[in-house]
């Protein structure tokens, strides 16, 4: 219990101090937040106090300079008439002074003063109050001329009256008219305000007239509100004087801080009340216009909303008219809330959507609401840089100093302004790039420096030597003119030398031009082979370092316009090309897009169904340098839309090539995806409402759906359990030729006594074509290392493999080529593990030669198409991976006659007509299955020698066969027994195909021997039990089977009644009339024992005549006898030593048959082969009679089987051993109708 209190004890006290230090840390945090605010607050305090410092200081000095100025002009003297008596009144200097009043600025000011100090203007003050009350003013020179004013009115008696008479003519406002100038009327306001709150013009006329021209304002500005900058102007300058307004914000920080604001005691508080209260009511009608304003500009925005989802596009007239509604809404909501400020008044709450009104983004705005998600224009990264990554010209450029371009944040034209355009042609003009040595300008420069005859250094000395050589004395004048023939005939040989040297230099240059033309033309050929990126930045940068002149530009655009219309492969390339030198010369693309755009409007106005390829060419053309950003979206989709607006024939191929190109780049834009969707569409409204060509309809859908994939539903995976993933991590991910062992000793740890598990194991390790085809090997010896420990689950997968290969034989399916040479490559690797034996291999391998393979030419096989060479690649990679290692020479002697078949499967393929132009050739067959073919039986069959054609291949299998057809036979011999004969396989004996394997075949033939035996061994040598077993009772299923198998067996008895006989083959061919009475020689006429011929002798000559037709064709007949003796079949003579036979033989060129006689000894082949076939057909005979005897006994023991059911379960129809009742036709009476046998 103790132990118990102290650690309660210690407990709480660690918590007592926790909680103190938790609080200690939160104070300690407060105060420093504390601190912080605290700061942040003194800081804005002090820019709030400075703030309201400064206004206060500004607004006290601006009432204190007009008091003074009042004060001024209220107290002042006249001069006097001396005074104007000795200024100047001249009439050009007073006109002078009026004409610069009519221009005032605030920067005349000194120079008027002066001037006004110097003249006598007593008779010029009309004009003068005119030309100041009509001078076009700026707010700037408002104190300019209100300072003017006042010298004028404390220097002339009469100039207030005459300026407030001016003024009244200024400011006269109708209230029908609207006013024509309100920038000169806001400046004249202000301006007339400032001269009566100065005391130039006086007090109760100006304000009389000040309050008039405020009502008219006012009053005209109910509906439109356009006088409001006047008004607004009229607050912002004089508010404080006439109407006590300060800005709500500084009025605020004086109460806040208890700073009082000074005030104007130029009007009393009444009459400032009556203005404010004028000015209020205003500003409620302005109030009530922001709001119109606002809903008419919202109804705006979801009229082009509503047409921006409909059609896609807005007319420009549209969009400048809600530009321009937006313009001036935002600028009437800004001196609405300037007023508000300056009135002390709050503004009404707008509505939301007003505040993603901002200038000029309505369209833009609405574009940003479209949930477009992440739009991608190019897919994948390999486009993006191929359009997008154009190569730095300042690596290979020394002196190109523009910034890089790029193209895909260029705008378009439409939204530059003229600065920026300016301010781009200013950059191009200031690049300082010399022109190189093999461009036009240089060379014209050293021509005409050339061509000049000479020098002005030349001119000056010959004229200086001109003038030395004038004679100066007498007694110099021979030596003087000696002296000036020597220099003249200098100047002639150096005049002769500079031609030369000008001679060369031309020659040279023209030559250095011939060579940079060909070159040039070479470069431009050259041009069209370049097919892949680095080819064509190679080339760009090539001509811009030596070809870039004019000339050679233009004819650049000339020769990429004229590209082989059928070389749409090489449009991208040139495309990049021209993107590349347009960053540094841009009348290459400029020519190139003119050019485009003339010849797709030419076609599209000649409506000729002629030239589609170069009608394809042009589309695509520009789709690629729409994508490269040359070309504008905006032309682009006009193209589109043209096409679109005659829908047939041509159109239609043109604008689905231009989608196929450029519409995923359109469609996945921002600023082009909503008038890309509504063509998208009408192309598919137009394919459903027109009757349009087949191949035109496949064509938009193709190209729609490759713009706009059918959205597919997402599939949610479940997710699998722990243990699945780990086995799948183990198989698929771990796997390696490092980590087998690890890999086993992993999986033999799972829990292989768990269904579940050990199944979902199973199912992975049978899946090999989920690796990757390297580590099949290794899965493979993963499956041979769990086999000493999972036996039956390695053999489950192993049966699984047979399965998937023998279904994918079964299931002709281009889809699953991958898996299923994958799954013959695990099982020749399980081979070579020890886990298969050499015959299920060979099993495989006939398989594959055989299931569903016919050998007919005219039978075209679904599961083996004549055109499909895949089971060549399937046997193939089975004898690549295991045939190596069949090593011992019984597997060695099976595998070699495989072989034998396999050459004869490759030989049937390669001569059938799908690869073969004509007969006896394959030049249509591919060489690389050939390749494959070859490859194969060298690896398996180093010298083995290869079959030249399909003849030599049906030859080696006759000679196996030949070989391997005695043993056989005399094993069917030795083992021949009676056995049931199957009606139904009699039936169907001629339909049936076998595609098993030879083993296969014969084991199931000696199963069906021996289990026949042993049905039928009682009733051959036994007599029938007296009576017979009771039947053993049937279920109702059986019963059905029953009924159903014999309406089966009658209807197929039925039918066969009706087909007509078959006639049965004849075996033998009698002996001749003509060789039996042939007539005999002396010698044989003399002999006791002279043979006759037999009727041994007549079969004989029967299967000489069968298996001798083919060779007889083609040889003699003494070679033909002679080749065929050995070979024929012999019976037995009439002698004891020889046999007779006659052997009849065919002509030469289809002549008569020949017969010719000859004698064989008993104990030949030919004789011994003939007894045999004899003895064959005896028991044959003796068989088929037992059959026939028997056939009571069993009709018997059915019927007696069909007493013992009952009544309802019995089978009254008509037995199939009866003959079906034949109804007698009858002969239709009276004349026969016409109308019915005819009509």
């Amino acid at each position: 219990m103790s132990a118990n209190k102290s650690s309660e004890e210690t407990t709480t006290t660690t918590t007592t101090t926790t909680n103190s230090s938790t609080s200690a840390a939160a104070s300690e945090a407060d105060a420093e937040t504390s601190d912080v605010t605290t700061v942040d607050s003194a800081a804005v305090e002090a820019e709030e106090r400075a703030e309201l410092q400064q206004f206060i200081g500004e607004l006290q000095e601006k009432i204190d300079s007009k008091r003074q100025l009042r004060q001024q002009n209220a107290n002042f003297e006249l001069p006097g008439d001396a005074y104007f008596a000795r200024l100047d009144s001249s009439l050009k200097k007073n006109t002078a002074f009026v004409k610069k009043l009519k221009l005032f600025t605030a920067t005349q000011l000194e120079t008027l003063l002066r001037e006004l100090s110097a003249l006598n203007l007593s008779k010029y003050i009309s004009e003068i109050c005119a030309a100041l009350a009509e001078a076009k003013l700026k707010m700037t020179d408002v104190p300019a001329v209100v300072t003017l004013a006042s010298k004028l009115h404390c220097t002339y008696a009469d100039f207030d009256t005459q300026f407030l008479e001016a003024w009244q003519k200024a400011l006269n406002i109708k209230a029908t008219e609207k006013i024509s100038n309100p920038s000169k009327l806001r400046v004249d306001l202000r301006l007339f305000a400032e001269l009566v709150s100065s005391g130039v013009i006086q007090m109760k006329p100006g304000l009389a007239q000040l309050g008039m021209v405020l009502v008219q304002l006012i009053a005209q500005d109910k509906d439109d509100h356009s006088n409001f900058s006047i008004i607004l102007s009229f607050c912002r300058h004089c508010g404080e004087e006439y109407a006590g307004l300060v800005p709500q914000k500084m009025q605020q920080l004086a109460t806040k801080y208890n700073i009082e604001i000074p005030k104007s005691d130029f009007l009393s508080a009444d009459k400032q009340l009556n203005l404010r209260t004028m000015l209020k009511g205003y500003f409620k009608a302005l109030c009530k216009h922001v709001l119109t304003e606002q809903a008419a500009l919202m109804n705006m925005t979801k009229i082009i909303r509503r047409t921006m989802e409909c059609k896609g596009e807005i007319s420009q007239e549209k969009r400048e008219k809600c530009e321009l509604m937006q313009a001036s809404f935002d600028k009437l909501l800004a001196s609405a809330q300037s007023l508000s400020e300056l009135l002390g008044e709050p503004l009404p709450e707008l509505t939301k959507e007003s505040e993603c009104c901002n200038p000029g983004t309505v369209i833009d705005n609405m574009l940003d609401s479209a949930t477009f998600g992440t739009l991608d224009p190019w897919g994948d990264e390999e486009a993006r840089a191929f359009y997008t990554d154009l190569p730095d010209l300042r690596q290979f450029l020394p002196n190109f100093s523009a910034p890089k371009v790029d193209l895909e944040t260029l705008e378009e034209p439409s939204e530059l302004t003229e600065e920026a355009i300016d301010a781009n042609i200013d950059a191009e003009m200031d690049m300082d790039d010399p022109p190189s040595t093999a461009s036009d300008t240089a060379l014209e420069k050293e021509q005409e420096e050339q061509a000049t005859p000479g020098t002005p250094n030349a001119d000056q000395a010959a004229s200086s030597s001109a003038s030395c050589a004038v004679p100066c004395d007498k007694k110099m004048g021979s030596a003087l003119m000696e002296l000036g023939r020597q220099q003249q005939q200098q100047q002639q040989q150096q005049q002769q030398q500079q031609d030369q040297q000008q001679l060369s230099q031309t020659q040279l240059a023209q030559s250095q031009n011939q060579q940079l033309r060909k070159q040039f033309d070479v470069f431009l050929q050259n041009l069209f082979n370049c097919v892949n990126k680095e080819l064509i930045d190679s080339a760009a940068i090539e001509f811009l370092l030596n070809y870039n002149t004019k000339h050679q530009r233009k004819k650049l655009t000339r020769t990429i316009f004229s590209v082989q219309r059928t070389r749409l492969d090489i449009l991208p390339y040139l495309s990049r090309f021209v993107a590349i030198v347009h960053m540094v010369n841009t009348d290459v693309a400029a020519d190139l897009l003119e050019l485009l755009r003339k010849e797709f409007k030419w076609h599209i106005r000649k409506k000729n169904q002629l030239n589609i390829e170069s009608k394809l060419k042009i589309v695509r053309f520009i789709g690629e340098l729409v994508k490269f950003g040359l070309f504008k979206k905006s032309d682009a989709l006009g193209c589109l839309k043209m096409l679109l607006r005659d829908f047939i024939h041509h159109h239609i191929e043109m604008a689905c090539a231009f989608v196929e190109v450029s519409g995923i780049y359109l469609y996945n834009c921002r600023d082009s995806r909503l008038l890309m969707n509504v063509f998208l569409d009408q192309m598919l409204r137009m394919k459903t409402a027109t009757a349009m060509d087949s191949r035109h309809a496949a064509q938009i859908e193709s190209v729609y759906y490759l713009v706009k994939p059918p959205e597919s539903a997402k599939r949610e995976l479940t997710p699998r359990p722990p243990m699945h993933e780990y086995i799948r991590h183990l198989i698929f991910e771990e796997l390696c030729k490092q980590n087998v062992e690890r890999c086993i000793k992993m999986l033999r740890r799972i829990n292989w006594h768990d269904p579940e598990i050990s199944s979902y194991a199973i199912k992975c390790l049978s899946k090999a074509y989920l690796l990757r085809f390297p580590l099949i090997r290794c899965l493979a010896d993963l499956v041979s290392g769990l086999s000493s420990y999972q036996p039956r689950a390695v053999t489950i997968v192993i049966d699984n493999v047979f399965e998937d290969i023998r279904a994918g034989l079964e299931i002709h399916s281009p889809k699953m080529s991958q898996r299923r040479i994958a799954m013959a490559k695990y099982l020749g690797e399980m081979y070579n593990y020890k886990l298969v034996e050499s015959t299920h291999i060979l099993n495989t391998l006939y398989s594959i030669i055989s299931l569903g393979v016919t050998l007919d030419q005219s039978v075209v096989s679904p599961l083996d198409p004549p055109e499909s060479l895949f089971r060549l690649k399937l046997a193939c990679m089975l004898l690549d991976t295991c045939g190596p290692y069949f090593t011992s020479q019984v597997t060695r002697k099976k595998l070699d006659y495989f072989l034998v078949f396999f050459q004869h499967y490759y030989w049937f393929k390669k001569s059938h007509p799908v690869f073969s132009k004509s007969e006896n050739t394959s030049d249509l067959f591919p060489i690389l299955v050939d390749h494959t073919y070859r490859d194969c039986l060298s690896g398996v069959r180093p010298k083995l020698k290869l079959y030249k054609n399909l003849e030599q291949a049906k030859e080696a299998i006759d000679h196996l066969q030949e070989q391997l057809y005695p043993q056989l036979k005399a094993n069917n011999a030795q083992d021949a027994s009676l056995t049931t004969i199957s009606e139904i396989s009699e039936l169907d004996e001629g339909v049936t195909d076998d595609s098993g394997s030879s083993n296969d075949q014969r084991e199931r033939q000696a199963a069906g021997g021996s289990e026949a035996d042993q049905m039928n061994d009682w009733t051959e040598y036994e007599a029938e039990p007296a009576a017979p077993p009771p039947p053993p009772e049937k279920s109702k299923e059986d019963l059905e089977f029953e009924q159903m198998y014999e309406k089966m067996t009658s209807d197929s008895y039925q039918e066969r009644l009706k087909e007509p006989p078959l006639k049965a083959t004849n075996k033998d061919i009698p002996v001749p009339m003509m060789a039996r009475l042939q007539k005999k020689s002396y010698d044989q006429i003399l002999s006791n024992n002279a043979p006759q011929i037999s009727k041994g002798a007549a079969a004989a000559v029967a299967m000489a005549t069968t298996n001798a037709t083919d060779v007889a064709n083609s040889l003699p007949a003494a070679t033909a006898s002679c080749s065929e003796a050995p070979a024929m079949e012999s019976g037995k003579g009439s002698g004891s030593g020889a046999v007779p036979f006659v052997l009849m033989l065919r002509g030469n060129k289809g002549g008569k048959q020949q017969f010719k006689s000859f004698v064989a000894p008993s104990d030949s082949q030919l004789a011994i082969n003939l007894k045999l076939q004899e003895q064959k057909t005896r028991e044959e005979k003796e068989k088929v009679k037992r059959l026939t005897l028997n056939i009571t006994e069993r009709i018997e023991e059915e019927d007696y089987q069909e007493s013992l059911l009952p009544l309802q379960q019995r089978n009254f129809t008509q037995s199939y051993y009866q003959k079906p009742n034949k109804h007698k036709f009858k002969h239709q009476k009276g004349a026969p109708d016409a109308d019915l046998i005819f009509h």
